[in-house]
């Protein structure tokens, strides 16, 4: 498998924070049902750093066999903060119109 215990939500929870965005905060500039790039960096960084912390705290104990919470074979934080960082950059570096 390529995830193990929590780590489908390294997946899960950014998609479900720009749904939720998209929800709670509809940009009018967009079509309705659409997102602006803005919207989804917001989400999917958000989303991201509830899973590095998450993370963090399932994987503070290691076991024999590894930890258990891991995504593609690697601690489910690490690809999460890989994200987090990414969305980061790229909303600094992008014209776009704040929410």
């Amino acid at each position: 498998m390529i995830y193990r215990g929590a780590g489908i939500m390294t997946l899960l929870t950014p998609v479900c924070m720009v749904l939720l965005i998209m929800w709670l905060f509809p940009d009018p500039t967009v079509k309705a049902g659409n997102t602006s790039l803005a919207q989804f960096l917001i989400g999917v960084g958000i989303g991201s750093a509830i899973n590095t912390v998450v993370g963090f705290l399932l994987n503070r104990r290691i076991h024999n066999d590894g930890v258990h919470h891991h995504f593609f074979y690697i601690p489910m934080q690490w690809p999460a903060l890989a994200i987090c960082v990414i969305c980061a950059v790229t909303f600094l570096f992008t014209k776009h119109k704040i929410l």
